[in-house]
């Protein structure tokens, strides 16, 4: 709880920053801006490290293969990401390229899925045909 209470004192104070940079001098806003996300992010990360733990002992409990898991995982990451760098362009005025970014990272995401789409079609295929 406290971690969270930081990055978002963190958060704010970059706020503020940008906010103070971008009156004297707007290009460099967007530089403090970015280096904020990542610093954001990079806690974040750390912050759901025991979450992608647990969801692996729980995928290793249950029986469902590693890959599955994976798949959740890294098309979890490919959103956050991808979120966090449309809305940097946005924030720099590039609206086009944030989202061309957010269907980067869809296509990404479909891409990263269709092992695991061929995967339950092959399942639902072997239980049709008995």
């Amino acid at each position: 709880m406290t971690d969270i209470v930081k990055l978002c004192g963190f958060g704010l104070m970059a706020v503020v920053l940008c906010v103070t940079v971008r009156q004297l001098k707007p290009d460099s806003a967007v530089l403090v801006n970015i280096a904020a996300g990542i610093m954001i992010l990079l806690a974040a990360v750390r912050l759901l490290s025991p979450s992608v733990k647990a969801i692996g002992e729980l995928a290793d409990s249950v029986g469902i293969s590693g890959e599955f898991a994976e798949v959740l995982l890294k098309a979890l990451a490919i959103s956050y990401v991808t979120s966090l760098s449309a809305a940097c362009a946005r924030d720099a005025g590039e609206a086009a390229l944030g989202s061309k970014l957010e269907l980067a990272g869809r296509v990404s995401i479909a891409a990263l899925s269709l092992p695991v789409f061929t995967r339950l079609a092959e399942l639902i295929t072997s239980m049709i045909n008995g």
